[in-house]
């Protein structure tokens, strides 16, 4: 039984050490660092195949053009085809799909950067402590 305040974690999880416990190996970061990178993969991807979806089914563009439309919002370069012409749903979409981006960049940044900043923050806790 794992001690009170202690959550229990099972070798699925991805668990990172306590402050009281000594700093990760390299080879332990770098494989939270590829964890995480699959994670933003799979976030980029799926927004990526939203948007060409969308795009695909609201404005008919095919699916290389949807995908560029889609590609160019979630780099926050903007749309190409999404004119003051289009349609009502087409505006909308792209707007909503460009507000999601946003956010699904903003997230990706906080995922990838989350070992590192652990990492640091650890670092500097062990060297507080034998100060």
């Amino acid at each position: 039984m794992a001690p009170v305040g202690r959550p229990q974690h099972n070798d699925r999880t991805m668990r990172w050490e306590h402050h009281s416990e000594p700093l990760a190996t390299h080879g332990v970061f770098l494989g939270r660092m590829g964890r995480q990178a699959l994670l933003v993969g799979g976030l980029v991807a799926g927004t990526l195949a939203i948007g060409t979806a969308g795009y695909m089914l609201i404005s008919e563009l095919d699916f290389v053009d949807s995908f560029l439309e889609s590609s160019m919002l979630l780099s926050g370069a903007g749309p190409l085809y999404t004119e003051r012409s289009s349609s009502n749903e087409l505006k909308m979409f792209s707007s909503l799909f460009a507000l999601f981006s946003t956010l699904i960049v903003v997230s990706s940044v906080g995922i990838l950067a989350a070992p590192v900043v652990h990492r640091v923050l650890h670092r500097l806790h062990l060297e507080r402590g034998r100060g």
